[in-house]
């Protein structure tokens, strides 16, 4: 059989055998009393299937010039913060300052850029029962924060102060804590620490949460 454009037209000139090998090219198992309309129908949709993935082969195909017209932008000129659980302890933040912002900032000339976490009683709270703020890196978009313990709702703003002045540039959206064991929801770090019962001291808990408390207590209300 010759290699012809598949299409409606020419697939009815074909014999149902001849329609049976072109299946069987395609892998298509063909019974034997199978209708031929049906066969016919199932080959032309196989064919445009193949040809739209060809097609996105060839697109996908760009040079190296082509991809980095393609990349990603490192700004998306939008001034807003984000959160998201690594687990009920750790909470990784992340922001974007837009252009505009960014440059009212610089008019300011000295000013801090911080993380300001707010806990909630509940998801639909619009004033926090408490908050503290962190410091944010130079030139950083993201940071890890050690949340405190037993809180149920966070939220986090991100803020800029100056001498004179302070403002909200974001909020991100109202989170969750996930509610663990009360031995760690309730646990005040740094002063009760040594009170685990000796079976989860043998975990190394104690000495994991000691050493967090040292080295991030600033993250701690």
């Amino acid at each position: 059989m010759d290699e012809k454009q598949i299409s409606r037209a020419y697939l009815e000139t074909l014999s149902f055998s001849d329609l049976s090998v072109l299946a069987d090219r395609f892998g298509v198992d063909v019974p034997v009393d199978l209708d031929r309309r049906f066969l016919i129908a199932e080959l032309l949709e196989i064919n445009e299937e193949l040809n739209q993935s060809q097609e996105d082969m060839v697109v996908a195909q760009n040079s190296d010039d082509d991809a980095q017209e393609f990349k990603l932008p490192h700004n998306y000129n939008e001034t807003q913060v984000s959160c998201v659980l690594a687990n009920p302890a750790w909470l990784f933040v992340f922001w974007n300052i837009g252009d505009s912002d960014f440059h009212a900032l610089k008019k300011l000339g000295n000013y801090t850029l911080k993380l300001r976490i707010c806990t909630l009683e509940s998801s639909k709270d619009a004033l926090p029962v408490e908050a503290f703020e962190i410091q944010t890196v130079n030139e950083s978009q993201e940071q890890f924060v050690l949340l405190p313990t037993g809180k149920k709702y966070i939220k986090v703003e991100l803020v800029y102060t100056t001498a004179t002045s302070g403002k909200v540039l974001a909020f991100s959206p109202v989170i969750s804590i996930p509610q663990g064991a009360p031995i760690l929801t309730d646990l005040q770090l740094g002063r009760d620490d040594d009170n685990f019962p000796e079976i989860i001291k043998l975990s190394g808990m104690s000495k994991i949460l000691k050493n967090q408390y040292k080295n991030y207590r600033h993250s701690f209300s």
